[in-house]
């Protein structure tokens, strides 16, 4: 089973849209880029945890990026310095680092979260690494854009012109030229994720990871709430929370997602 966590927010940061909650790691707490965490979001009697990954992990502090979609991101974003969060983690499978290739991170929104921590771990080793993030609008995460083009350096696009590149990340990825022999990790909407998938041979899904963005009920694989169709024989479903959220592009069975 999970360990389970009570932690203090020592910090709170909204950015645009979305708000960062930073706390303080708990004794023994310790992630890998791609992992998340279960949150207990309290009131109106919720009995059902959220999850959320883990976009920094480093000198005793734990960051989440929450977006407020449904009542219990909106609960959590309202949340003020020194109150307590329950939580389980870390919990589901992260990435596979790759330290022989150039490796070129693609964020679509809210999915900058893992990839964050990501692009921090492998810049942290030395390793060749690209981040592009794509969203809607040019002010959507307010100046977190900024503050990540510091920590790791950043590509952006949105859709309406107003930072960085205008259009999608995809087309800013062709617009780049990338190294198509690159190692390439993905996080984002379903429809981004089958949209680059479909721009890849075959060759290049096995060097791919994406982490999937599903609701998850108990986040350890017994409610099987969150399956994604595999492609792997004699395994017609993943769960993402156990299985995943991250998973190799071959893996999963891109027609029926």
């Amino acid at each position: 089973m999970p360990a389970g966590y009570t932690a203090t927010i020592a910090e709170r940061n909204s950015f645009g849209c979305s708000v960062e909650l930073v706390l303080e790691t708990p004794r023994g707490f310790e992630a890998s880029p791609g992992q998340f965490v279960h949150v207990l979001c309290g009131g109106d009697g919720r009995i059902l945890r959220r999850p959320f990954s883990v976009s920094v992990s480093h000198n005793g502090g734990l960051a989440l990026l929450v977006r407020p979609v449904g009542e219990g991101s909106r609960w959590l974003c309202s949340r003020e310095v020194g109150e307590e969060l329950d939580f389980l983690g870390p919990l589901g499978r992260g990435f596979n680092i790759n330290e022989t290739r150039e490796n070129v991170l693609i964020a679509g929104g809210a999915g900058i979260a893992p990839l964050r921590f990501l692009a921090m771990e492998m810049r942290k080793r030395g390793l060749r690494t690209l981040l592009c993030w794509g969203m809607d609008g040019g002010e959507d995460f307010g100046r977190l854009p900024d503050i990540i083009a510091e920590e790791s350096g950043l590509y952006v696009s949105t859709r309406d012109g107003k930072r960085g590149f205008r259009g999608s990340v995809l087309e800013l990825l062709d617009a780049l030229e990338v190294d198509r022999n690159a190692a390439f990790y993905a996080c984002g909407p379903r429809e981004m994720l089958a949209d680059l998938v479909r721009g890849l041979g075959d060759g290049e899904l096995e060097r791919t990871q994406v982490s999937v963005e599903e609701r998850m009920a108990c986040g350890v694989g017994a409610c099987r709430g969150c399956a994604v169709p595999s492609a792997r024989p004699g395994a017609p479903y993943l769960t993402a929370c156990r299985e995943g959220p991250v998973f190799f592009a071959h893996e999963l069975d891109w027609e029926r997602m």
